[in-house]
């Protein structure tokens, strides 16, 4: 669903710290997460888990993972001028390894200390299609550990079967997946892209639910949008990125009533559907091939340039999507 005027930028007073990866050129991490919360009226300041040259996904990369004691050193620096206090966001993306989640742990109990009201947006990543890039025993880490913390969590489809146990095949086992999560004490979940057997191959899921913890009452629903080939890297971050800043412009104009969820998934998938398919555009323009089921590290690093997210250049579509998506509702929902 397109967006007005009233939902295109922020009425709120938001700061938020961004905890994720960073590269010098494209757009992963806290460079896709950074510019669309600005656009969209919110302050963003940054802590870098790692800084390469460019993503993963390219032939070759150089640069640094920062260590748990080096994010926090920063974090100890806002501290000590004051600087940590007016945050009312938080949110994270790639973290790594144990050490740093542990690290975010702290800096999200410090802030919550800090304001209780603090909203935390989890983006669990820890690989997708099957494929895992952390280490094993970070599941339990962000099942246990930082998902009681959060605010929202916003899995893919193969991050959410980790957390949950469960294999998403269907709309009832994605379902069944938010409410474990429900359980594990996050009130909104988001699983962005999943690939049901009853969906066709030509659609992805989004499946989302949102439970008002003192009534019990929860609002679930689905929106199907079209599946692009190709070898996208960063829409992840970009897309928690658009939640986090719609949902704090929404969660006041529902004042305490269930659906400002749903929207801001609308008007997310509305824009991160106009910027996966301008990349496609851009990438198609390139003339380079595009072989398919290449792993990462055989992908031409011309053909990999050619997938960063067209974000600048389609700026618009931040803040004004032209693409209309409707959530359906599933389940029982009970308001």
């Amino acid at each position: 669903m397109t967006g007005n005027s009233n939902e295109s930028t922020s009425n709120a007073n938001t700061r938020v710290l961004s905890i994720q990866s960073h590269v010098v050129s494209g757009y992963v991490g806290n460079r896709a997460a950074t510019f669309p919360l600005q656009l969209l009226g919110h302050e963003v300041d940054v802590i870098n888990t790692v800084q390469f040259s460019n993503h993963t996904g390219y032939n070759s990369f150089r640069g640094q993972r920062f260590a748990a004691a080096h994010v926090l050193e920063l974090f100890d620096g806002l501290h000590d001028n004051h600087l940590d206090v007016g945050y009312t966001h938080l949110l994270t993306g790639y973290i790594g390894n144990s050490e740093n989640v542990r690290a975010v742990e702290t800096i999200a109990r410090r802030l919550l200390e800090t304001n209780p009201g603090l909203k935390f947006v989890l983006d669990p990543v820890m690989g997708d299609d099957g494929a895992l890039y952390v280490p094993q025993e970070l599941i339990a880490l962000y099942r246990d550990v930082l998902c009681p913390l959060a605010n929202m969590v916003v899995p893919n489809q193969f991050e959410a079967e980790l957390l949950t146990g469960i294999s998403i095949r269907s709309l009832d086992d994605a379902r069944r997946a938010c409410d474990k999560m429900h359980e594990l004490g996050v009130p909104n979940v988001v699983i962005t892209s999943s690939q049901l057997q009853d969906g066709g191959t030509a659609l992805l899921h989004l499946v989302g639910s949102e439970l008002d913890p003192e009534s019990g009452l929860k609002d679930q629903f689905t929106i199907a949008f079209p599946r692009l080939s190709g070898y996208f890297t960063g829409s992840g971050d970009f897309f928690a990125a658009l939640m986090l800043a719609r949902h704090a412009s929404l969660a006041p104009q529902f004042a305490g009533h269930l659906g400002s969820l749903a929207r801001a998934c609308e008007l997310a998938t509305a824009t991160q559907a106009g910027i996966m398919e301008a990349t496609q555009t851009f990438q198609q323009a390139t003339g380079v091939p595009v072989p398919e089921q290449l792993v990462r590290g055989t992908r031409p690093s011309d053909m990999v340039r050619g997938f960063e997210l067209r974000i600048i250049p389609s700026q618009s579509l931040i803040t004004n999507p032209t693409k209309e998506f409707v959530a359906q509702r599933i389940g029982e929902n009970t308001e």
